[in-house]
């Protein structure tokens, strides 16, 4: 057995699910840099697939974990399990960036591996269907579950605070406005603007728009008092 089969085998042992359609599989770990050159599909489509699906399946486990928080706090809860960083991590653990097919001199950047755990969980869906997804995010987002804390989730998301910031104010709602977009195609660092009762109050930036949006809104409420 070649050492990627060997890698591949330990995938699907710490996924505890093994595919019956290895093509599906493969397809997940193609970046679309190395999909170019080989002329293969990329995991593009299955990232979008995966993407919704574990925002469902993270929706439907703290439903159930927490059956006395409210749509707020469930929201942010949500929006820390399924972000980038969260994400990455669960992709360092797995091995992926030695697994994810990518064109030499691509980095497996936070939003790359993020990409690519969205992309296999698609991959799975499509597999084994929804019950073996429910599964398995549990089982990735487990720790991660545990570490979080409701009385942290104001900074978890900070987006939902500000826009809940505003609506205490009786303003209107933060508008994100993007100034500035820069690197190649597969490593794009996004700044984004935040307006904040009618005037720009604070810029962030990051590897995906939401990540540049939730930068500028972190450094919003850092300048406004959410208090006050």
């Amino acid at each position: 057995m070649s050492d990627r089969a060997d890698r591949l085998a330990g995938l699907e042992q710490a996924l505890a699910y093994r595919f019956t359609r290895p093509e599906l599989l493969h397809e997940a770990l193609r970046h679309s840099s190395a999909a170019n050159e080989l002329g293969q599909p990329s995991n593009e489509r299955l990232e979008f697939l995966g993407d919704a699906a574990l925002s469902h399946a993270v929706a439907a486990l703290l439903f159930e974990r927490w059956p006395d928080a409210s749509e707020g706090e469930l929201t942010r809860a949500r929006a820390a399990l399924v972000r980038g960083r969260t994400l990455a991590e669960v992709a360092r653990q797995l091995e992926l960036p030695a697994l994810l097919a990518v064109a030499p001199g691509v980095e497996p950047s936070e939003s790359l591996l993020a990409d690519g755990i969205e992309a296999l969980l698609g991959a799975l869906l499509l597999d084994g269907g929804w019950r073996s997804l429910r599964t398995v995010v549990r089982r990735l987002l487990a720790p991660a579950l545990a570490d979080l804390r409701r009385a942290d989730l104001a900074r978890e998301e900070p987006k939902s605070t500000l826009q809940e910031l505003a609506q205490k104010r009786g303003l209107p709602l933060p508008v994100y406005t993007e100034v500035e977009v820069r690197g190649p195609a597969h490593g794009r660092v996004y700044v984004f603007e935040v307006e904040f009762a009618g005037r720009a109050v604070a810029r962030g930036e990051g590897r995906s728009k939401r990540g540049a949006q939730q930068a500028a809104a972190q450094h919003a409420l850092e300048i406004l008092d959410p208090d006050e």
